[in-house]
């Protein structure tokens, strides 16, 4: 009898570590259910971490948080500890940065053990990234990492849908792209990476009549993504799955 308890414990055992290490997300609907603020992804032990924030969605956009399912997957399957930064993309960049601000000084107190902390912003959380990297204390442990974000901007010259968009929903930054004029002529605070594409295999940006890629920040270190990697184009969404194969490997 008592052996059979045994081996019952042993393959309930064997079953729960087999269904946690197959925990991993089918669809961006199981993202859409994640709260606003600072998420667990996937925690462990071990000493590096990638924190993971996401980008504006129109009200016509679909698949929210869809560019994070493959990334998220692979860093499980990786066994990287990984956490998520849910806001309110109506938000300025600037206010939500003051947000993300105190919950990452947080989370780094909560795990000293980590001494490489990876933060990925995309696209808007790009900007939400470099904001915060404009005012946060110097840390060598953070590399700020912005993936198929803007570094410049014309606003007269952008598609007339997406003005149309912003004096509809009435999104007027009092702090933008420009408000980071100093950090990019001397250099940011903190470590800085930029993961940017070919502007005309972008979607977002492809069709602005001016290079949003087109500025150098001093002392960010570049990486430029060629048209297709793998036989796969190097878009807008995909380039923050091969940002983070870069990064992790």
């Amino acid at each position: 009898m008592r052996n059979q308890r045994l081996i019952i414990v042993i393959i309930l055992s064997l079953f729960f570590s087999i269904s946690t290490a197959q925990d991993q997300f089918n669809s961006y609907r199981e993202l859409k259910k994640i709260p606003n603020g600072m998420n667990i992804i996937h925690d462990n032990n071990k000493t590096r971490a990638i924190v993971g924030i996401h980008g504006f969605y129109p009200v016509y956009w679909p698949d929210i948080h869809h560019e994070w399912v493959q990334p998220f997957n692979f860093l499980v399957k990786e066994d990287i500890k990984t956490f998520f930064y849910k806001y309110d993309w109506n938000e300025c960049p600037s206010k939500v940065a003051k947000e993300f601000s105190i919950e990452l000084e947080n989370l780094i107190k909560k795990y000293p053990e980590v001494d490489d902390w990876q933060i990925v912003g995309h696209s808007m959380g790009g900007s939400v990234v470099m904001f915060t990297n404009q005012s946060f204390i110097y840390n060598n442990k953070i590399t700020f990492n912005t993936v198929a974000t803007p570094v410049y901007y014309e606003p007269e010259k952008t598609p007339f849908f997406i003005r149309a968009y912003e004096s509809i929903f009435n999104k007027r930054c009092s702090e933008t792209i420009d408000s980071l004029n100093d950090e990019f002529e001397n250099g940011f605070t903190n470590k800085h990476v930029q993961w940017r594409n070919i502007k005309e295999f972008d979607s977002q940006l492809k069709r602005y009549d001016f290079n949003p890629y087109d500025r150098v920040i001093k002392n960010s270190i570049v990486f430029q993504f060629p048209d297709s990697l793998d036989g796969e184009r190097v878009g807008h969404t995909a380039s923050l799955y091969f940002s983070i194969l870069e990064i992790i490997n």
